[in-house]
């Protein structure tokens, strides 16, 4: 036998989410975190199973504290600390645009580590055919071209970081 709580969260249909005792800067970032409506609904389905199955939080439904606790392990679950932080923080991970001075950067550590255009072309070459072929992200692909191009780590780190970067 459900209890009397279960049972009345589980007859309310979208009003479900209003009701939550969660600080309203984490119910915001939801919006920003998740982009598509299937995501956000995925996301609550989940949080509201998790005050089902745990006791206390079915309990205490009014402690801010315990639910806004719950709120983040259930965001935990699909992106990571920086990624909720910084959307906190207002700093939402939307592609920015590379400034001019990561550009030069970029294009400095490229001129160092490539001999010529030639030995640019192989490396782009073998990224593809280790993305297409072995279904490498292109960190790994990159980090196997350099490899094989018989470059240092030094140099695998220096490139690896700037794919990062831009993937």
């Amino acid at each position: 036998m459900k209890p009397e709580e279960v049972k009345r969260m589980e007859e309310e249909e979208d009003e479900e989410f209003v009701g939550l005792n969660v600080d309203t800067n984490l119910l915001e970032i939801v919006q920003v975190l998740f982009k598509t409506e299937p995501e956000v609904e995925v996301f609550y389905d989940g949080f509201l199973e998790r005050i089902n199955l745990d006791k206390k939080l079915r309990k205490h439904t009014d402690d801010r504290k315990r639910m806004n606790s719950a709120f983040l392990d259930e965001l935990l679950k699909y992106h990571d600390l920086d990624t909720i932080n910084d959307a906190l923080n207002g700093l939402a991970g939307d592609d920015e645009l590379v400034s001019m001075e990561e550009e030069k950067d970029v294009n400095k550590v490229l001129r160092k580590t490539f001999k010529n255009k030639m030995e640019f072309r192989m490396f782009m070459t073998y990224i593809s055919q280790f993305m297409m072929e072995d279904k490498d992200t292109p960190v790994e692909a990159a980090a196997k071209s350099m490899k094989r191009l018989g470059k240092s780590d030094a140099d695998i780190l220096k490139i690896t970081s700037v794919i990062d970067k831009i993937f």
